[in-house]
Formats: structure tokens, C-alpha cells, sequence
């Protein structure tokens, strides 16, 4: 497909709702005429149908639409639509679709993901002053150098995501690294921020090789790996890739001589992997459906809805959503740098973050959890997947907001 094709694919799912028929609409008016007011418009820009989905995608928009319908489907006396969008993983598809959604009044575009897209976007806030609140993005960069007054990191970056299983180990004593990184910005953000903290850890970094986004076989790689002498090998990689490169590591025997430290690992991956192979695996996240009686509520009704468990990016979509309204609804008006500073003085609570603050360079700051993933015989259900080891202080696992990155951030 060419990229001209792909962006008038997007184009065509993202024509106003009252020029398609109902049938085809990728829009949602949670309970109000479609044609009764102005829509107050939000949209889910991710990957709808490539091989990320399952972090975000159809699962997400289904979190946002739950929250809307809990707001009551209305805000400023206007219906609340979710539009959605599928970037196919294509940064000029997804930018594109971001400025005309922005163009044609979308307020706030939630999700968005992988790295080139959401630094694309981010630079869209601050030149058309809109909001944007990264759900599956995981680049530490959007709240650095390429921080903005409406842009807020929402769930977690790739340093507290790699935290707790870097520190798990270190603490044990492995203390030589190998990194398999994926060749584009999210993978080079994960491998330089993970081999700082290795590194200030007293560990070492012995190697590393890069792989390309699209390729499915990593044999090379995992024999430089199993060679390098590496107590522990980093896959500093996307959750796509990891399923593969467990399994393959498996097929090689290089566990358990050496350590897998799956730097992205979520709850669908664990899910796709199988316990056999993942049983052991760590896992940090700030989010798990089977926590707490409110995130078992949430899950149900998720699940009622959607037939999978969410994980903590669909889990925190609800939370952001309704965070967002909630100060739409306290402004008063549709003031961009109003809601801005109004969400950032509020305290976030909801069922998966208790006290989360956003600083000043649009950082959510929250409670990460340290999670082992389940032996087969310990599992008791389809989703029975992890259980919790530690918990890192929010404070702890995000790094300190740095003024000379982030010029919003007072020295």
C-alpha cells in the first residue's frame, strides 16, 4: 500500500459522522441524537489492526467509551464523541491524521503509541494548541526534550517500565547485560534509559544488536546473545516482538543459563506467549485487572463488553478520559491551557492510581508494580496470569522532571 493510499484510507474513516451511513461510523455519541448539537469531539488515534493491537487499539476506544458513559455522555452541555483512527504504525499516516482531526475540531487526542507518531503529535499540540494525553507511548522523550504544555505522558514511560525488572536483577547479582533493540527511536529510548540504570547500578552493558521493526526471526541475534556471556539478555523491544523471541530463545536452550529481561512484557503478551514459556518472566506495569475489588469490578464490565481482560494501557484509558472531562467540566469552556493546568492540579484517583499527580512537563507520576508471571500450576483461570512482588513508589519510578530537557520545568 502507498503511503498516499494509506492516508486517504484514514481520510475516509475520519469524514464527519453525518455524511456516513450508520453502519459505517467510527464515531460514538454516548446517548444523545448524532445530529441533536455540536459534538464535543476526542479521538483514539492507534494501531487498530497491525501488530501492536492488542497494547492498545480497539480495546482502548472500548475503556474510553465506558468513561464517557460514566461522565453522563455529555460535557458543556454538548454529546461526547469518541472518534477512532488507525495510524497503521505509519508516522506521515498518523501525523496527518492527527492535524485534520485538530483541523476539524477534535479537542483531545488520546492513546496514539508508537514513538514517531506521538513526537509528530506532540509538536502538533503546541502548534495548534490542543490537547494530547499518551496512553501506549512509551518514549521518556515527550516529557524531555519534546515535552509540551498540552501533552501528558498518562501511564508510564520506558524507564519505569524497565525499572523493576532491571533492579530485580541487579539485586540478585546478574550484573552483565546484552540488549536486543529494535531499530527506531522507542527502541533506542528503552536501551539508553535501561543501560543507565544498569550502569548506576554497578552493572555492564557486554553488547548489543539491533533488529529491524518488520522481522520475525532473531536467531542471529540470540546466538550473539548466548555467546556474549551476558548473565542477563535485554530485550528492548516492543510487545510485539517479545512473544517471538521468547519462544525462540526457548527453541535455542538459553534459558535457564541465562536470564530474559522482557523490558515491555504486558498482560497480552504473557496471554499469546503461554504460560509454558512465560512462567517466570517479570513484568512492571501500574496496572493489573486482578489487583484490587475495583479493578476486578472494572475488569468485569471490560470483559462484559470486550471479551479480554484489560491490560494497563486499556485500563488507564478510563482513568484519562475521565480525568480529562472532569476538568473540561471545571473550566467550563473548551480553553485548552485552561484544562491543561486544571487536570494538573487535580490529583488523579481512580481504580488503578491512588494520589497520581501530573507535573509541570506533563508527566504523570504514579505507582509502578513488580509482577511474576505464573507457573502453569498456579494459574486458576484463562487470565489467572501474574502474581504482584513489590511495589515502586511512584516517586521512585519515573525519573526526576529535568529542567535543562524540559523548558516548562522550573529550575
Amino acid at each position: 500500500m502507498s503511503t498516499e493510499g494509506s492516508q486517504l484510507d484514514v481520510f475516509k474513516r475520519l469524514r464527519p459522522a453525518r455524511l456516513l451511513p450508520a453502519v459505517a461510523l467510527l464515531s460514538y455519541a454516548a446517548g444523545m441524537p448524532a445530529l441533536a448539537q455540536e459534538p464535543f469531539k476526542i479521538g483514539a488515534l492507534s494501531d487498530m489492526s497491525g501488530v501492536v493491537v492488542d497494547l492498545s487499539g480497539p480495546g482502548t476506544v472500548t475503556a474510553m467509551k465506558l468513561a464517557v458513559e460514566d461522565f453522563g455522555g455529555k460535557v458543556l452541555g454538548r454529546p461526547i464523541q469518541v472518534l477512532e483512527a488507525d495510524h497503521l504504525n505509519k508516522p506521515d499516516v498518523g501525523i496527518a491524521a492527527a492535524r485534520k482531526w485538530y483541523d476539524e475540531g477534535v479537542s483531545a487526542i488520546f492513546d496514539i503509541g508508537i514513538t514517531s507518531v506521538a513526537l509528530g503529535v506532540q509538536q502538533l499540540t503546541r502548534d495548534k494548541n490542543k490537547m494530547a494525553i499518551y496512553l501506549s507511548s512509551a518514549s521518556s522523550d515527550l516529557t524531555g526534550k519534546a515535552c509540551s504544555p498540552y501533552g501528558i505522558h498518562w501511564t508510564y514511560n520506558n524507564y519505569s517500565q524497565a525499572l523493576g525488572v532491571t533492579k530485580f536483577y541487579n539485586d540478585a547479582g546478574e550484573k552483565n547485560w546484552y540488549f536486543m533493540t529494535v531499530d527506531y527511536a522507542y527502541g533506542h529510548n528503552v536501551q539508553r534509559d535501561t543501560a543507565a540504570i544498569i550502569e548506576g547500578a554497578g552493572g555492564k552493558v557486554v553488547g548489543s544488536t539491533r533488529h529491524p521493526f518488520d522481522t520475525t526471526d532473531f536467531a542471529s541475534d540470540l546466538l550473539k546473545a548466548q555467546g556474549s556471556g551476558a548473565s542477563v539478555i535485554a530485550l528492548a523491544t516492543t510487545t510485539a516482538h517479545v512473544a517471538n523471541i521468547v519462544k525462540q530463545a526457548d527453541e535455542f536452550g538459553i534459558r535457564p543459563k541465562q536470564k530474559l529481561a522482557a523490558l515491555s512484557l504486558t498482560l497480552h503478551d504473557v496471554k499469546g506467549i503461554g504460560l509454558p514459556s512465560a512462567q517466570g518472566l517479570l513484568v512492571t506495569a501500574p496496572f493489573y485487572w486482578d489487583q484490587t475489588d475495583e479493578t476486578r469490578a472494572f475488569a468485569k464490565r471490560y470483559f462484559e463488553r470486550f471479551k479480554k481482560m484489560p491490560n494497563m494501557v486499556q485500563g488507564s484509558a478510563y482513568g484519562a478520559v475521565m480525568h480529562y472531562l472532569k476538568a473540561v467540566e471545571a473550566v467550563g469552556a473548551d480553553d485548552t491551557a485552561k484544562i491543561a493546568a486544571k487536570m494538573k492540579e487535580t490529583p488523579i484517583n481512580d481504580f488503578m492510581t491512588r494520589n497520581g499527580k501530573i507535573r509541570e512537563d506533563g508527566r504523570v507520576v504514579r505507582d509502578m508494580y513488580v509482577f511474576r508471571v505464573k507457573a502453569p500450576a498456579a494459574s486458576k483461570g484463562e487470565w489467572d496470569l501474574y502474581e504482584q512482588l513489590s511495589v515502586i513508589p511512584g516517586e521512585q519510578a519515573f525519573q526526576k522532571a529535568d529542567p535543562a530537557a524540559c523548558q516548562l520545568v522550573k529550575g
